[in-house]
């Protein structure tokens, strides 16, 4: 029998409360059972940190539309060792200069390593790299770091996503929709 498998839910962009009264019922439920939870950033409010926290440990990170009270709480970039391998979180802004480089692309464009690149070099060691900001979900492997955007679990964007991540004996990521 291989190494046990931690299951981490993989979660950002919940904008409660500017775009969301609350948290779906729906996400409390398919996040039951992880091991921990990460958050990507744009919670908007702490009361989200304490509902997730009710259903796992949960690190989280600011975002940039989160408000002072929330920035004041929360680290602009964490790493946490699971089973053994390094998961930055981050939310994903860049400066203005270097956004404008590839955010009219998509995440496989070339214009896009230098987001893969600055994230890479902002969370050195790390095996994945989470984050959000995009609210367009993708795993993508970059240079042997695996890259997770869980997608938002607000509106406007498209259905609700949200991510699993498997470490065992393999990195896995799912992406999920939200019911």
């Amino acid at each position: 029998m291989g190494p046990r498998t931690h299951r981490i839910g993989v979660i950002a962009d919940t904008h409660v409360p500017s775009a969301l009264r609350c948290l779906p019922n729906s996400l409390a439920a398919a996040l039951a059972g992880v091991d921990r939870i990460v958050h990507a950033g744009d919670l908007i409010s702490l009361s989200v940190l304490d509902e997730l926290n009710a259903i796992a440990p949960t690190t989280a990170v600011v975002g940039n539309c989160d408000p002072p009270e929330v920035a004041r709480h929360l680290s602009a970039r964490a790493t946490v060792e699971i089973a053994g391998r390094r998961v930055g979180i981050q939310h994903g802004h860049q400066s203005h200069f270097l956004q404008n480089q590839y955010v009219a692309y998509s995440y496989g464009a070339p214009e896009f390593d230098l987001f893969y690149q600055a994230m890479a070099t902002q969370l050195p060691d790390a095996d994945v790299i989470v984050f959000g900001h995009f609210h367009a979900p993708m795993v993508r492997e970059w240079h042997g770091i695996l890259f997770v955007n869980p997608g938002s679990v607000a509106p406007p964007h498209a259905r609700p996503t949200f991510a699993v991540l498997e470490i065992g004996e393999r990195l896995i990521a799912r992406m999920n929709l939200l019911a």
